[in-house]
């Protein structure tokens, strides 16, 4: 959806597309229905903007749930915390055992 160009109001016509290799019809995936919604609100005009998705009635409940209820986040972060302190050592902005303990409690 590589089309820069935001507008007041966003319609998503429908939330499935037709795959050639699957001979059906399949959902997008939640990510790229969330990305045409954010196409919706042009900033140099307005304060907001306004998009609509239509669906079949058997999803009607999931996009709801989905727009209404937060997911919970899941970070990744302690995994690779390692890295991202040694990349603060090697740029230099941690340089002693104190900047370390400030990089790590911020």
């Amino acid at each position: 959806w590589g089309v820069n160009l935001p507008a007041h109001l966003v319609v998503v016509k429908g939330t499935e597309f037709y795959d050639g290799k699957e001979k059906r019809y399949v959902d997008y995936p939640i990510t790229d229905v969330l990305q045409m919604m954010g196409r919706a609100g042009r900033p140099q005009y307005d304060d907001r903007g306004v998009a609509v998705v239509l669906v079949h009635e058997p999803k009607k409940h999931f996009y709801r749930r989905f727009l209404y209820e937060p997911f919970p986040v899941e970070s990744s972060l302690h995994e690779q915390l390692h890295d991202h302190l040694c990349a603060e050592v090697a740029g230099g902005s941690v340089a002693s055992k104190q900047d370390a303990v400030d990089y790590l409690t911020w």
